[in-house]
């Protein structure tokens, strides 16, 4: 099989690889799509290192069908089957695991970074992924669709963490691919008003077609204009989809009293530190939470969405390239211009 091999920051060839022999409660499944996200461009350039050792297979947004296993399937499972693919393995005895926080176990594995993940013609899931319901079936959904369902259970774990499907008003500041999806799933959840914040008039439009009502490019009179839409009240949500500093502090003064902001995207090394008056935050009781993948429960509801069309994300993968194509795919998915790129193998 081919496999895209990342031997270092910048250094990724296509080699054929033999298959690992499946042992028993094994799985093989064949990628039909693999995502491009942010944190790929990033271990593919070196900034981000935690987690991620050498050589290695990154894609851990990815969907397949079933090809072989060893063994019996769990119930529901049969070979030909399209899954989606819940990318952690948590231990399962830490702190966090047993408080029911397993999408931030310290200990936990995941595909694409210590498993080889889907840059790849084929993905060998370990038994134990296998029995604790990693592969999720989604039959009858595009496989470009089926690979997005785990970014979007990601901005789903972000928005449950801040109330947001019971939210007066939500804002979302940074509309590219993520900041969409919060979007999406916001107007699915059947939250009323939604502000989108981006200086791009492109992303904006594709903002106000996700279901935001009110768009605004960043600028001094952007929090007055979202008071106003709220008639005063201001956003008692706040997604902060963009890792820039500068995109969370101007709308402070649009937060509603005991506000909650998620600071759902990762913020650059060096370049994290929030400028926030302790005296805002104590007063009007705002909760500032972060948000870190995403709980199996979170991957099995969205996938639920998606397979039954109330979540519309077939528009969502822009631009599909074969494996061959690995680092172009990084490359275009870096500058920016396509929602999400696809890999995926030659059929």
């Amino acid at each position: 099989m081919k496999q895209a091999i990342l031997n270092g920051p910048l250094d990724m060839i296509i080699k054929e690889q033999e298959i690992p022999p499946l042992e028993p409660g094994d799985c093989l499944l064949r990628v039909q799509s693999a995502l491009v996200c942010g944190t790929d461009i990033r271990i593919y350039e070196g900034t981000k290192k935690k987690n991620v050792t050498y050589p290695t297979v990154m894609g851990h947004e990815f969907a397949g069908t079933i090809a072989e296993s060893n063994g019996p399937l769990p119930h529901g499972l049969v070979v030909g089957d399209l899954v989606a693919v819940y990318p952690i393995m948590p231990c399962g005895h830490c702190s966090a695991c047993v408080r029911g926080r397993e999408n931030i176990c310290r200990n936990r594995l995941a595909f694409g970074y210590q498993i080889p993940g889907a840059f790849a013609e084929y993905v060998h899931v370990p038994a134990a992924a296998v029995r604790a319901g990693n592969l999720v079936k989604v039959n009858g959904v595009r496989p470009n669709s089926a690979a997005v369902i785990e970014p979007l259970s990601c901005a789903y774990n972000g928005l449950k963490l801040i109330d947001a499907p019971a939210a007066h008003a939500l804002l979302v500041v940074g509309c590219g691919p993520l900041g969409l999806m919060h979007i999406r799933l916001a107007s699915a959840l059947g939250v009323k008003k939604i502000v989108a914040v981006d200086p791009s008039a492109q992303r904006l439009s594709a903002a106000a077609k996700s279901g935001a009502q009110l768009t605004l490019a960043p600028g001094d009179t952007a929090a007055r204009e979202i008071l106003e839409f709220t008639d005063g009240d201001g956003v008692d949500a706040m997604v902060v989809a963009v890792g820039r500093t500068d995109a969370f502090e101007p709308y402070l003064e649009a937060l509603s009293p005991g506000a909650k902001v998620n600071l759902f995207a990762g913020f650059p090394t060096g370049k994290d530190v929030l400028a926030v008056s302790a005296n805002d935050v104590h007063y009007n009781e705002y909760s500032l939470i972060g948000s870190s993948s995403c709980h199996l429960s979170d991957f099995e509801f969205v996938a639920s969405m998606v397979t039954d069309g109330t979540l519309q994300v077939d528009d969502l993968v822009t631009t599909t390239m074969e494996i061959e194509e690995a680092v172009a795919a990084l490359e275009a998915a870096k500058a920016g211009d396509d929602l999400r790129v696809g890999i995926t193998a030659r059929s």
